[in-house]
């Protein structure tokens, strides 16, 4: 029996305790790369997605995941599964929304996965030349959504220096270049409008 059926066959016949066992050291099998992240595919399985237990348990495998290695690693895992456009489908048809992948995730505590999405939704954005006025407001939009605005600053800002690819670097750091210097800029307006409140 393959892996990635051996885990469903696991999810439907655990208690809840137990899913939650099996998620987390799935979590950590992954960050050590242990595991394949193609087993992931058995989340997707109708009845587990109905049932909200597909949800749940990558809640726990998320968290272990990124306890063990940062989101960058778990992302890039995800994408050469062809997952990491997939994280919607772990929710009911009635509720793929942005609305409610945020605030699942944030009541979860999995606020790395949302700056995550955040940042790949951005990177969408500038890679079809969308205005960058358009995008600031997206973003602040967004920002709005996660209920953290400040803080997503800087992962974005850490995004833009640290946590991309070298393959098309120059290009995609060129046409960043104006939205970083815009969030640095806003950054700091913020810090000045608290310091003459006070």
């Amino acid at each position: 029996m393959k892996l990635k059926s051996y885990c469903s066959s696991f999810l439907k016949g655990f208690s809840e305790s137990e899913r939650n066992k099996l998620a987390i050291l799935t979590g950590v099998l992954l960050a050590n790369g242990t595991l394949n992240a193609s087993i992931l595919n058995s989340l997707y399985n109708e009845n587990l997605v109905k049932e909200g237990a597909s949800a749940a348990f990558a809640v726990k495998l998320f968290k272990s995941w990124i306890n063990e290695k940062d989101i960058n690693v778990g992302a890039a895992s995800l994408r050469k599964v062809s997952m990491d456009n997939r994280l919607m489908e772990l929710f009911p048809a009635n509720k793929q929304s942005v609305e409610h992948f945020t605030k699942y995730f944030t009541e979860a505590g999995l606020k790395e996965l949302l700056e995550y999405e955040l940042q790949k939704e951005l990177q969408e954005h500038m890679s079809r030349g969308d205005p960058f006025k358009d995008i600031i407001l997206y973003v602040k939009e967004e920002m709005k959504k996660i209920t953290c605005p400040n803080r997503c600053e800087e992962p974005i800002l850490k995004w833009y220096k640290d946590a991309h690819v070298a393959k098309g670097k120059s290009v995609f750091l060129g046409q960043m270049k104006k939205f970083a210097e815009w969030l640095k800029n806003a950054e700091e307006e913020s810090e000045s409008e608290v310091e003459e409140g006070d």
